[in-house]
């Protein structure tokens, strides 16, 4: 009860007080305690419409951002920004001088925006769910070809995320709209919360471009806390990656399912696979040599201010491209402040011979890559959610603002990544597009709920299928007297640095 009702209360109690003493000393005067009875009745039914007015008012609350919510309904601004510092060290054999003459090819140094996002997100009548987010960052721009303009890519945002969803029970969910699809533990964990500035290039190479991550879909989540269960299905489209002006779109099928045995706040065993079938239909006479119309496995050594990739299949040129699958088994553990992760990836993508004059008789591509990681939270500990089947950052009980030393972690990650095994299942021939094999350091500072500093220094050995993808210079040959080693790896080293930020604003609507 507020300070208003109270003296209210107070008030009535008085005057009826006064009133009742005003009556035994006037005998006789019942039709006055009539009308004392009749004010008191309106002062408490006055007292119950400011009590309903004050329940319906906004309720604000102040913490990591602001949030504000009224009744059921609620509207949620908010957004993050992660700006990415990167440097590298490489070996002679893919350094700027030994590349493309031109210039455009060799891992530079520099600074970019790699998310800068506006999102707004909310429920209404406690079923239903919605999110609209907008980035102007580099994801927004990764995959986007312009050969008359190159400065129009830099101009350009995406829409990110936009879904309406619909709570058919107390943890089930039916979403539809352009979304992340169910697919990979690391995908699964939102870019606030990954460890690691980038996620694992095993994750990213066979993905990102196939799959996604994110595209239009149909999904259904179904999880329980109990029991310790998430089971996630969807059905997609890929307009992201194939134009519908060349081909017909295909349609993908993604499952999931995610087990959790151990299922504590400080402990933690995590058990999950996925599978994705998707159809591509590119065959016949269909032109798949311009635009966005392609498949590619590929993807930089772990930081974005450079677009060199090691690992480079494209199949944009491949005709008669007909099906991919994917699929990957994943394995988390959390005991305190320790935590490690471990996933292992497949991919194939299978196509018809299409006569005489096709000259590439491959019928399927096939490929592998993995990673393990594993880390040290120091003033607080990793959280799971079974929900997403992800990591959660720390919780961050002393902030430097107010005097405290935040969240640290350290720790490492292994990823290796090999395109060279993609064999012709009827000749047995290969198609080799580079191996990579990775070491990442990791050192994050969370100074809040709100900052967070993160450091990655990389040791990624590329072999020499990789390097001629990035230079042009094949296995064995020599350029400027350098020479790209046949049998041996070469070194790239990077140092990269990430400012993240994030917050939100909640405001009321009504019904």
């Amino acid at each position: 009860m507020n300070l208003l009702n109270k003296i209210v209360i107070g008030l009535t109690l008085v005057l009826f007080t006064l009133s009742l003493t005003s009556i035994s000393r006037a005998d006789g005067h019942s039709d006055r305690l009539d009308k004392i009875e009749s004010q008191v009745q309106d002062a408490l039914i006055k007292m119950k419409g400011m009590e309903k007015k004050t329940k319906d008012m906004p309720n604000m609350k102040v913490g990591p951002g602001l949030k504000i919510k009224s009744g059921k309904n609620q509207v949620k601004l908010g957004g993050r920004i992660h700006f990415d510092v990167g440097m590298h060290d490489p070996d002679a054999a893919v350094a700027c001088e030994q590349a493309d003459t031109s210039g455009g090819s060799c891992f530079v140094d520099g600074t970019n925006f790699r998310r800068l996002r506006l999102a707004m997100s909310g429920k209404y009548a406690s079923m239903y769910y919605y999110k609209v987010s907008v980035d102007w960052g580099a994801s927004a721009k990764q995959g986007v070809v312009n050969s008359t303009d190159n400065d129009a890519a830099n101009d350009m945002a995406s829409v990110d995320e936009a879904f309406l969803g619909y709570k058919l029970g107390k943890n089930t969910t039916l979403s539809i709209g352009k979304q992340k699809i169910p697919l990979s533990f690391d995908e699964s964990t939102s870019s606030n919360d990954m460890p690691f500035i980038e996620r694992s290039t095993a994750v990213d190479a066979l993905t990102d471009h196939t799959l996604g991550p994110k595209r239009m879909s149909a999904q259904l989540r179904n999880w329980d806390k109990k029991i310790g269960y998430l089971v996630e299905t969807a059905v997609h489209g890929a307009g992201d990656t194939f134009t519908t002006e060349s081909a017909h779109e295909q349609v993908g099928y993604t499952g999931r399912a995610v087990y959790a045995p151990i299922l504590q706040k400080n402990h933690v065993l995590h058990l999950g696979y996925w599978h994705d079938i998707t159809e591509i239909d590119q065959r016949g006479t269909i032109s798949t040599t311009t635009g966005d119309a392609t498949v590619e496995w590929d993807y930089r050594i772990g930081l974005n201010v450079s677009d060199e990739k090691g690992v480079d299949a494209d199949f944009k040129s491949t005709r008669g491209l007909t099906d991919m699958q994917h699929y990957g088994a994943e394995i988390a553990y959390l005991n305190g402040p320790f935590w490690t992760t471990g996933e292992w990836l497949w991919g194939q993508i299978n196509r018809d011979i299409l006569g005489s004059d096709d000259t590439n008789t491959n019928t399927s591509y096939e490929a592998n890559a993995g990673y393990v990681e594993a880390g040290f939270t120091i003033n607080g500990q990793r959280r799971y959610t079974i929900k997403k089947g992800g990591w959660k950052r720390p919780k961050v009980k002393n902030p430097v603002e107010k005097g405290g030393n935040g969240v640290m972690e350290v720790g490492v990650r292994h990823t290796r990544i090999s395109l060279n095994g993609m064999a012709d299942k009827e000749t047995g021939s290969m198609n080799a597009k580079g191996s990579q094999f990775s070491t990442d350091l990791m050192f994050n500072w969370q100074l809040n709920n709100n900052n967070l500093i993160k450091v990655n220094y990389i040791m990624a050995d590329l072999n020499c299928q990789s390097v001629s993808n990035i230079t042009g210079q094949g296995c064995g040959t020599t350029v400027n007297g350098v020479v790209n080693p046949a049998d041996g790896e070469t070194r790239v080293n990077a140092l990269g640095i990430r400012s993240v930020s994030y917050t939100h604003l909640t405001l009321p609507t009504k019904a």
